[in-house]
């Protein structure tokens, strides 16, 4: 059943995923992708374009983003931008979307207004909150569908689909029989 089903973090080392490319003076992002709370990326505040480049190991159908910030003495992440793409590094990105977290040290999660399939995501983080002199991420998570698990989860949908017609086809009949049966008494 859906409550059961294991929720793969696909931009997790163990995942296969990597950083592949980041701003300049961004710090310690293979951090982001440990699952480590201890462990951040870190930035100067006054550094325009900050951002993160991370590869998944597959294809995946991208359908929520979680990012969290556990460091207390540091300003985090505010406005930020997801991109994604098929290829790298040359590569076309498409805006998946634009975000605002909310103040705090937590994990908070973002849902994709429409899943789009990727296999690299860019994070530009474009404003932040607090005015310490560091920006600290601790982790980016990303959660979807594989390939095989899309396919697999629109068979389940279609089969779903098939037999209510099917049942609606046969409450037809039951209905029509019955209707027919009245008429001869």
């Amino acid at each position: 059943s859906p409550k059961n089903r294991v929720v793969v973090d696909y931009a997790s080392k163990a995942a296969g995923a990597l950083v592949l490319e980041k701003s300049s003076n961004f710090d310690g992002t293979s951090n982001l992708l440990t699952g480590d709370n201890d462990k951040y990326a870190i930035a100067p505040c006054n550094e325009e374009g900050k951002y993160v480049v991370i590869g998944l190991s597959e294809d995946i159908l991208v359908k929520q983003l979680v990012l969290a910030n556990y460091e207390r003495y540091s300003s985090h992440p505010k406005q930020f931008q997801v991109l994604g793409s098929q290829t790298y590094p040359d590569a076309p990105w498409i805006v998946l979307g634009t975000y605002t977290a909310h103040p705090g040290n937590d994990a908070q999660t973002f849902d994709l207004v429409e899943p789009t399939w990727a296999r690299y995501l860019k994070l530009r983080f474009i404003t932040h909150y607090g005015a310490e002199h560091y920006f600290t991420v601790s982790q980016i998570k990303v959660h979807g569908s594989t390939m095989l698990q899309g396919f697999h989860e629109q068979w389940k949908e279609s089969e779903e689909e098939v037999k209510m017609v099917i049942e609606a086809v046969e409450g037809e009949d039951e209905t029509d029989g019955l209707q027919e049966g009245d008429e001869d008494a």
